[in-house]
């Protein structure tokens, strides 16, 4: 083996400087450079970038990916008990989410409808009131037309949860009044003998029976009942009743709902009454009904001597 020293190999001009043949193995030793710097492609460095350690500037080098944590990415590991590899991709076995790894308020509509949270990865009786999402007092959880969940809007107090149909949620509506039922009576009595000398209802005693009733719906119509007693101390003289709601009159405004007479010389006697009468107000707002009376002559008596009677209201449904 023959070996050159020289401080030079220049090629002819114009021309490639060839080392070796086709099949030589040919060793440099030492550095080879561009003018004194590194060739073009030439590794000088290998630097550990975040989250990696290791590298260096010659030989060999190691690079180090460090591990995951709260704050920073990197390399973690998974349970095999609740989790999967293949290919690079990771899945959750099922019931691979027990109810300590569920943070608390965690699970929302949102997270569902995305189906981000699936039932084959919730161990049963994994989700308690403690995991789910804060909501609105009084809303209730249900499914729309697609099968989302949705949250049903909180309803006024006396309404009921009813259906609205195939393909929508349901919803708090207003029980609506039933067709010929009797939804509410009221009914208040009065043993307190009352009389009047007045001609026209306009003079109706004091104190007179009276109930106050509230329609559940405008549609409503009211059933009143009335019965007790008349009496008229006039001989051949006539006694009127009648049943005001508020300020209107229920009956005739001069003859009212029903007639007792007193013929000559048999005025002491003491006349059962009643009046069954319906009316419609058409409201929803509170009305009262009074039992009203009046003199064709001298003095009418209701409650004589202390005798009960009774007022009652029945709202029937339309």
């Amino acid at each position: 083996m023959s070996e050159v020293k020289v401080n030079k190999i220049s090629p002819r001009s114009g021309t490639s400087l060839t080392i070796g043949d086709s099949g030589d193995t040919t060793n440099i030793v030492g550095t080879l450079q561009n003018n004194g710097a590194a060739l073009v492609g030439d590794i000088s460095s290998v630097v550990a970038g975040t989250n990696l350690s290791g590298g260096g500037t010659s030989g060999d080098v190691t690079l180090n990916l460090a591990d995951a944590s709260t704050s920073a990415k990197g390399a973690a590991s998974f349970s095999s008990d609740n989790f999967a590899a293949s290919s690079g991709a990771i899945t959750v076995k099922d019931a691979g989410i027990a109810t300590a790894e569920l943070q608390d308020n965690a699970v929302t509509t949102v997270k569902i409808l995305n189906s981000n949270v699936t039932e084959a990865k919730v161990a049963d009786n994994a989700i308690t009131l403690a995991k789910m999402a804060s909501g609105t007092d009084g809303n209730i959880i249900s499914y729309d037309a697609s099968g989302n969940p949705v949250a049903i809007a909180t309803g006024n107090d006396g309404q009921v949860l009813t259906s609205t149909g195939a393909g929508s949620p349901p919803a708090f509506e207003t029980l609506p009044a039933s067709s010929g039922r009797i939804l509410q009576i009221v009914s208040s009595s009065d043993t307190t003998s009352r009389s009047t000398s007045s001609t026209s209802f306009g003079g109706n005693p004091s104190g007179m029976l009276n109930i106050n009733i509230t329609p559940a719906s405008t549609s409503s119509t009211i059933l009143l009942s009335y019965y007790g007693n008349g009496y008229i101390d006039t001989d051949d003289a006539s006694m009127y009743f009648t049943i005001y709601r508020d300020s209107s009159d229920l009956g005739n405004s001069n003859k009212g709902l029903t007639i007792i007479k007193n013929a000559a010389n048999i005025h002491t006697n003491v006349v059962p009454t009643s009046i069954t009468t319906f009316d419609q107000p058409s409201t929803t707002n509170q009305v009262t009904y009074t039992l009203t009376i009046r003199a064709g002559a001298g003095t009418a008596y209701v409650n004589y001597n202390s005798a009960r009677s009774r007022l009652t209201a029945f709202e029937i449904g339309a």
